[in-house]
């Protein structure tokens, strides 16, 4: 079999065929997730991404409802939904890069911070709207070059976004008020035992394991912040199985606010720690002989 002809390999037929595809110029090419998602050709250009959705998932509606605004707070994709009356709809987006282009393992813990901040605003803003992604994970969150911004107006250069709405849910109760779900198939374990979650509160723990995620990329060849080490510990908690609403881990609200804070502080050290060069520099040397 010739490796272009794998199933694994191959453009369904219909999205090479698809008439809203061709219309617009688009011609898919690789899958980024075999019988799900495809690309465009990554050395023509920026590219596009065409996800295969499912019609008995809320991802469709999900994701129309989040492009009402895509300003922050919102970090959901840019996107559109094309529908079909014969096949499955399909989600077109911008084909952006993984969170692992970024050198965390140079970056500043100033940098670090601001990442975790743009995803905890980024899960706030699904809660605000009433929707638990489910499955956050380092593989569902993308980020923007400049170059991306350069060819999609509706881009965002350094931003980070969240993708993959296939589990998520339109839930009735705003955080706090929310009782828990049997957890779908998620890319991060639950504790042992524990198959009900407060949807919400399962989301702000999966976030715990994305920050511990990209903490371990960053901690290359030098020490964990403390700081860093306790945010996480703080989202995680100490899971008890709670039925109702969960009050084991602070909301994603919270989550922010709490970045916010520890990002000045960082900030204001910083500034704190170089006064005695600054004066250094503006003291005049003594004279010499």
């Amino acid at each position: 079999m010739d490796e272009d002809d794998h199933p694994l390999l191959k453009v369904p037929d219909f999205l090479k065929h698809h008439p809203e595809l061709r219309k617009r110029g688009i011609n898919l090419t690789l899958p980024l997730k075999p019988y799900a998602v495809y690309q465009t050709d990554p050395l023509v250009d920026t590219g596009f991404a065409v996800k295969i959705l499912d019609p008995d998932t809320q991802e469709a509606a999900i994701c129309e409802k989040l492009q009402a605004n895509l300003k922050s707070p919102n970090h959901a994709i840019p996107a559109e939904v094309i529908r079909s009356s014969s096949r499955s709809p399909i989600l077109l987006m911008p084909c952006l890069r993984e969170l692992d282009s970024v050198p965390y393992h140079d970056a500043s813990l100033s940098f670090l911070l601001s990442v975790f901040h743009q995803i905890a605003e980024g899960l706030e803003d699904l809660h605000r709207h009433r929707i638990a992604h489910l499955d956050m994970c380092p593989d569902n969150l993308v980020l923007a070059h400049e170059r991306h911004a350069a060819a999609d107006r509706r881009v965002e250069g350094k931003k980070i976004y969240i993708i993959d709405f296939h589990t998520s849910r339109q839930l009735e109760f705003p955080p706090g008020a929310q009782p828990a779900i049997l957890l779908p198939y998620t890319q991060i374990d639950p504790p042992p035992g524990i198959k009900h979650f407060d949807p919400y509160s399962w989301d702000v723990y999966c976030l715990g394991h994305v920050f511990e995620n990209r903490l371990q990329v960053y901690c290359y060849r030098r020490p964990e912040p403390r700081v860093v080490r306790w945010l996480i510990q703080w989202l995680t908690g100490t899971e008890r199985g709670c039925k109702s609403a969960c009050h084991c881990r602070p909301s994603a609200k919270r989550v922010r606010q709490m970045l916010t804070v520890i990002r000045g502080l960082v900030y204001t050290f910083g500034l704190l720690s170089s006064v005695p060069a600054i004066v250094r520099r503006l003291i005049p040397r003594p004279a010499t002989d």
